[in-house]
């Protein structure tokens, strides 16, 4: 892993190449899938994301809107009611899918190959194997469990069945 340090002034240092780099740099190396890490040379702590951060500010801050504001506040009200880490394993779980399907590459083409019930594939689910037909619930709570699924399940149908009917 390639390791870039961050000085006092401000200034990023490639540990590999010997010579300091821009933000421009650091966008290279995410496109050309490099994993890096960015300390600070003072405190040793990990600053990666904080540097990321920076980025995504300059180039909000110049005109292009990369993150609406909506989803700005949300990650604010989350943060503050100390929810930020479910949010983040959605937005995971998201991009997982998103990467999976290849959609920021080759568009939503790839999503119409989306089986929703195979969720052992795409999401990080502990119980998922309980989900397969082949396999009996392990224990009372699990059949608790699968049956209220099959409700939800049966209910969204339903509802999806009375939209079609309404268009």
């Amino acid at each position: 892993m390639l390791v870039i340090k961050k000085y006092s002034n401000r200034r990023l240092y490639n540990t590999e190449t010997s010579n300091y780099i821009t933000q421009d740099d650091i966008v290279d190396l995410i496109k050309n899938k490099t994993p890096f890490q960015i300390t600070d040379v003072d405190s040793k702590k990990d600053i990666t994301s904080s540097i990321l951060m920076q980025i995504l500010l300059e180039k909000q801050t110049a005109g292009t809107n990369l993150i609406p504001e909506e989803f700005l506040k949300q990650i604010i009200i989350f943060n503050e009611n100390n929810q930020s880490a479910d949010m983040f394993g959605f937005l995971s779980n998201v991009l997982n899918f998103a990467n999976s399907k290849n959609i920021f590459t080759e568009g939503f083409g790839g999503i119409m190959k989306f089986n929703p019930f195979d969720f052992q594939k795409f999401f990080d689910f502990p119980n998922a194997k309980n989900f397969t037909k082949t396999q009996e619930p392990t224990n009372n709570a699990d059949a608790a469990n699968i049956d209220s699924l099959s409700q939800q399940l049966n209910e969204l149908k339903s509802q999806i069945e009375k939209m079609k009917k309404s268009n």
